[in-house]
């Protein structure tokens, strides 16, 4: 299956998943993840990949979602289908998650809001030095959302959670490691050799041990929140018809700081 956004690299046991738009600095659009889904699927009757590398063309892994495209007025925001929208993003990173093949997210530069997410989904996170991440939904007036706030509670705890989402800060790469947000910080120059050093290291392991290994540790660190693939395309459905969500998207299409109600 061929994509137009994502470079696919096969080597050996190996595939390499490039998402190449560089000039929107690897922003998440609708058919971006429409084809994030068809390689998840593909993956999942792929036998022979062991280990998949996900990273980003250019100076970003991804800047997030693309809030370039659709109408983000106040009118455009009632239509939009933010509930399917919503079940959709759950489906990326559920079916990330339960891939079979060892993942990991090669971070090189801006990581943010969904790019965040599709690291989190992985089971390794290895950055760069310059490599920066951080959760900038509240800036346009929503909150984390796909499932992903309790995902990154159980990775860097609550406050840290907190103090991520609720101020917007971004995250360098040295606190995103004392935080526990990624595993190894290396050299730009060498980011990609130190995934194919993780993945040689896997490899000489025993194949079923390490596949039940990531089914079991998956289990033991899913978050106890409830399902939220049921309710929390509901409460996005409420807050994209707030006057905060339309005013931050009209902030953002704008170039303007935003002027929330807190409505």
């Amino acid at each position: 299956m061929t994509y137009e956004n994502l470079l696919l690299e096969k080597s050996g046991q190996t595939m390499t998943v490039t998402l190449n738009r560089p000039k929107k600095l690897n922003a998440l659009s609708p058919e971006v993840l429409q084809e994030y889904l068809r390689l998840f699927a593909e993956l999942r009757e792929d036998t022979e990949t062991k280990f998949v590398i996900f990273t980003g063309a250019g100076r970003a892994f991804s800047a997030g979602a693309d809030l370039t495209q659709g109408d983000r007025t106040r009118e455009g925001l009632r239509e939009y289908k933010a509930r399917i929208a919503q079940l959709q993003g759950h489906d990326f990173i559920r079916n990330l998650e339960n891939l079979e093949q060892v993942t990991i997210a090669a971070v090189n530069g801006y990581c943010l809001g969904a790019g965040l997410v599709l690291a989190m989904g992985c089971d390794f996170r290895i950055a760069s030095s310059n490599a920066i991440f951080g959760v900038p939904e509240a800036n346009v007036g929503i909150f984390f959302t796909w499932g992903s706030t309790p995902r990154l509670v159980s990775l860097i705890g609550p406050t840290e959670a907190k103090d991520m989402i609720m101020t917007c800060d971004m995250v360098d790469a040295e606190r995103a490691f004392r935080i526990g947000l990624v595993s190894e910080i290396v050299t730009p120059e060498e980011l990609m050799n130190a995934c194919h050093a993780k993945i040689a290291k896997i490899a000489s392991k025993a194949p079923l041990a390490v596949r039940m290994t990531k089914k079991l540790v998956n289990a033991a660190a899913a978050p106890n929140f409830g399902d939220l693939y049921l309710c929390e395309p509901e409460l996005v459905e409420r807050i994209y018809m707030s006057p905060d969500t339309a005013e931050g998207m009209e902030a953002f299409a704008q170039k303007r700081a935003p002027k929330f109600t807190g409505s």
